[in-house]
């Protein structure tokens, strides 16, 4: 039977302490790296406490951010309520006279191609024709429109009128006369009856503002004052609005002015307990 030999296991050397664990000394308290994350936070959040209570307590001044910003969109409203009230339309003193009843005789009108519209109102003739952009391949690159070659609006305008009323009145019936070519093609293309209308009904002397309108019953300067309208509308719903958001905000400063200072003191005595305990940022 062989013999094994038996070796005696070695006891086990203690292992030697590391460098940090040799420096400790004695009763010094144990530093852990949760407790300095926690004291950074703190530290970062005693700052923002510091600066809302600054804006709290600015609040409480008589003259501040907010008060000057409320100064500001109160004048804004006042002006922007100041300009609505002033803008109305020019109170005509009298009316120019209408333009005589002189009828719109179509002397043709063709939907084919290219379109083609002649009327004779008052003895001018006026002329449309259908001009068609295309491209060098014969491919139509932009929509066709119907464009006067013939006739001059200013013809149809009475001398006698002031110089500004008649300029009106000449752009009036230009715009005028090119919408009845649209809108006979238009009842061609429906097969509608055409049109019966007459040179009074292509300008028509407003009442609100003593210009003129078109064929559609619609006044550029009346136009124009009705969109400015709406926009001061627009401006004083909007510095109202702000203004409110900017009352309420100085409302909210000043209420919170207690709560941010029981806040501060909760976070100073835990920054101050973490510091005994020896705990540093760094």
């Amino acid at each position: 039977m062989p013999w094994w030999r038996l070796r005696r296991r070695a006891a086990p050397e203690p292992s030697p302490k590391g460098p940090a664990a040799a420096d400790e000394e004695p009763g010094q308290p144990y530093i852990r790296e949760a407790e300095r994350r926690r004291l950074l936070r703190l530290l970062k959040r005693r700052a923002e406490l510091a600066y809302d209570l600054e804006q709290s307590e600015r609040a409480l001044q008589p003259v501040n951010r907010w008060t000057e910003r409320l100064d500001e969109l109160s004048a804004a409203i006042a002006q922007a309520e100041a300009d609505l009230e002033a803008l109305k339309p020019p109170a005509p003193r009298d009316l120019p006279p209408p333009l005589p009843p002189s009828p719109v005789e179509v002397i043709a009108a063709s939907s084919g191609s290219p379109a083609q519209v002649v009327v004779r109102i008052a003895g001018e003739t006026f002329a449309w024709r259908e001009e068609v952009d295309w491209s060098e391949r014969g491919h139509q690159i932009a929509p066709s429109r119907l464009l006067r070659h013939r006739g001059d609006p200013a013809s149809l305008a009475p001398a006698s009128l002031p110089d500004h009323l008649r300029e009106q009145l000449v752009e009036r019936l230009s715009a005028s006369l090119d919408q009845l070519a649209e809108d006979l093609l238009g009842a061609l293309a429906a097969g509608e009856s055409l049109p019966s209308l007459t040179l009074a009904d292509l300008a028509r002397p407003c009442p609100s503002c003593g210009g003129w309108q078109d064929l559609r019953g619609r006044c550029p300067i009346c136009t124009g004052l009705a969109w400015r309208r709406q926009q001061l509308q627009a401006d004083v719903r909007r510095l109202r609005k702000e203004r409110d958001a900017t009352l309420a905000d100085l409302q909210r400063a000043r209420d919170r002015l207690p709560v941010i200072r029981r806040q501060l003191a909760e976070v100073e005595a835990d920054i101050a307990a973490l510091r005994a305990k020896g705990v540093e940022p760094e």
